[in-house]
C-alpha cells in the first residue's frame, strides 16, 4: 500500500511539456517599461527540432488603453494569436511587480503556459496543468535537488561566509545520501 508507482494516474500535461512565458523574464528583457511598445522573437526547441516560433509584443500604455501582451506565431503546428492583459502592482519600497490576467480564470499569475495542441496562453491553474515535480519519484526529485544545490554552490561569491558555504555543502551531501538510500531500497525491492 502506497508503494512506488501506486496511486492515481493521469494523462494531464505537465509544465515541462508546455511552452512557458515568465513575466519576470519579460521585465529583465526590458519589455515592461512605461509608455513603451516592445517586440521580441522567441524560439522554443526540443530534441534539436523547433517546436514554436513566437513574436511577443508588449504594449504598456502606448497604443492600448491598458497594458497587454500579444503573442503571435506558430507552436506545435498551429497558428497562435492571443492577447493577454497585464496588471501592475506597486511595491512598498518603490518599483512595481507585473502580473498577467489569465484569460480562462481572470486571476493574476506570474507565468503563462501553452499546452500542446492549444492556441492561446493561460495560467497553470487555468489549463489545469500539473507541475513536473509532482509526478517525479523520490530519486528524480533528489537528483533535481542535488542539481539545484550544486548550481547555487557554484554561483556563490568568493566572499561568501564560511558558515553559509558549509551549510550548502552539508545540504548537498544530505541529498546525495538520500538518493543513494532510495536507490538501495529500490534495489532491495527488486531482488
Amino acid at each position: 500500500m502506497g508503494g512506488f508507482g501506486s496511486g492515481r494516474r493521469s494523462n494531464r500535461w505537465t509544465t515541462d511539456d508546455c511552452l512557458r512565458i515568465n513575466l519576470s523574464s519579460l521585465k529583465q528583457f526590458g519589455m515592461l517599461q512605461r509608455h513603451c511598445m516592445t517586440r521580441r522573437e522567441q524560439v522554443w526547441s526540443q530534441y534539436g527540432e523547433t517546436i514554436a516560433q513566437l513574436t511577443l509584443v508588449t504594449d504598456v500604455h502606448c497604443l492600448e488603453p491598458s497594458p497587454c501582451l500579444r503573442v503571435t506565431g506558430h507552436a506545435f503546428g498551429k497558428a497562435i494569436d492571443c492577447v493577454v492583459y497585464l496588471e501592475e502592482q506597486a511595491l512598498p519600497y518603490g518599483g512595481e511587480r507585473w502580473y498577467a490576467l489569465c484569460p480562462r480564470t481572470g486571476r493574476r499569475c506570474a507565468a503563462l503556459v501553452l499546452p500542446p495542441g492549444q492556441t492561446h496562453f493561460a495560467s497553470v491553474k487555468g489549463w489545469h496543468v500539473a507541475y513536473g515535480s509532482q509526478r517525479e519519484c523520490p530519486i528524480h526529485r533528489g537528483h533535481r535537488a542535488i542539481d539545484k544545490a550544486q548550481k547555487r554552490l557554484k554561483a556563490l561569491s568568493k566572499y561568501t561566509r564560511k558558515p553559509t558555504r558549509e551549510r550548502l555543502v552539508d545540504r548537498l551531501i544530505e541529498r546525495q545520501v538520500f538518493v543513494e538510500e532510495q536507490i538501495d531500497k529500490l534495489a532491495q525491492m527488486v531482488f
